[in-house]
């Protein structure tokens, strides 16, 4: 293999970086009034996931574009008591100028990254840094996966559920099976090229469907597009056919409604996907592909839940003649080069 080979064994190694996430205890969070978390592409899905997950457990947290901060600080800013800013270099042009502007106000700040040396952590009160997650490719894999495993793991010591950190030290110990078995699916699915590629995904899925949509764009350049199941059918259903492509990040809780968009779907398209645990399928013979999750606590098996879209967008762009190693039109970090004010 020649084309995204640096992808593909940036995607294969997960297990391995998940499991010294696992095994530290450097990733503390610390009690806070209400707290805003920022991210720019892949960093604001993360953003997107860890405020959900935190929703969960009853922390105050959403989750905004770190160029919300930029734009509107003022606004935004006064109604948090603290920033989380993620990024994977830690050299975003937004990500420095949103710590830049939380000091000014006195906020606190805690930064999350893969760069030990970036601008970023001068500005911050605390921070994360996952040198060994880092992808050293233009999409982010490795890094998205291994961040967002960080917060599981901080948010399930902060609450003191031992059995949260079992599940989610046993869906480590699971992954690469998943991981390869993942990979197969996709090769068989994707032999044809799809038109179009759409995610579906509510809940802590969300911000993980809009990152599979946006690794299919990034790596292959076709289009791809992520909503909520239910908000699919709102204008974007109309435009499925048959050669459209449809993954269902399916969460045991939402599966009777999640099954429904499915068996609709099916009357449009072949070419599905579901990535849920045993309990979404429950014995029904639903359409389509399956890949199944381990039967653990069911919203902290995100890091596992994207590994087939890294997949489908990098087969997609194999398939289509494209390099995901070298992606169109993109860098590794998005420099603006102008001053913010």
């Amino acid at each position: 293999m020649t084309a995204g080979k640096l992808v593909h064994s940036v995607i294969t190694s997960q297990p391995e970086a998940w499991t010294k996430v696992i095994s530290s205890r450097d990733y503390v969070w610390q009690p806070q009034d209400r707290v805003l978390c920022v991210g720019s592409g892949s960093s604001y899905y993360l953003a997107l996931v860890v405020a959900a997950l935190g929703a969960n457990i009853g922390l105050d947290i959403v989750a905004l574009p770190t160029q919300d901060v930029i734009l509107e600080h003022g606004a935004i800013l006064r109604a948090f008591s603290a920033l989380v800013i993620i990024s994977r270099s830690g050299e975003t042009s937004e990500a420095v100028w949103a710590a830049q502007m939380a000091k000014t106000t006195g906020k606190s700040v805690l930064a999350v990254s893969c760069n030990a040396n970036a601008s970023l952590h001068s500005y911050a009160d605390a921070s994360w840094i996952l040198p060994f997650a880092h992808d050293h490719t233009v999409v982010m894999t490795r890094s998205f996966t291994s961040m967002l495993l960080a917060f599981e793991m901080a948010f399930a010591r902060y609450v003191g559920h031992t059995a949260i950190t079992q599940d989610i030290q046993a869906m480590v110990g699971n992954s690469e099976a998943f991981i390869q078995q993942s990979e197969q699916t996709i090769q068989q699915m994707v032999k044809v090229p799809p038109r179009r590629v759409y995610v579906l995904g509510s809940g802590v899925r969300y911000g993980t469907a809009l990152e599979g949509a946006l690794k299919c764009l990034e790596m292959s350049n076709e289009v791809a597009a992520a909503y909520r199941p239910l908000e699919f059918r709102h204008g974007p259903w109309g435009s499925v056919t048959a050669e459209d492509m449809v993954v269902i990040l399916g969460q045991a809780s939402h599966a009777n409604h999640e099954r429904q968009v499915l068996l609709d779907l099916a009357k449009r398209t072949e070419k599905l996907l579901v990535v849920g645990q045993s309990q979404w399928f429950d014995q029904h013979d639903v359409p389509g592909m399956s890949l199944v999750l381990p039967d653990y606590s069911d919203r902290w098996l995100g890091p596992m839940a994207v590994v087939p879209l890294q997949w489908l967008g990098f087969y997609w762009a194999v398939n289509t003649g494209r390099d995901p190693d070298v992606p169109k039109n993109l860098d590794q970090v998005v420099d603006l080069q102008y001053d913010r004010h």
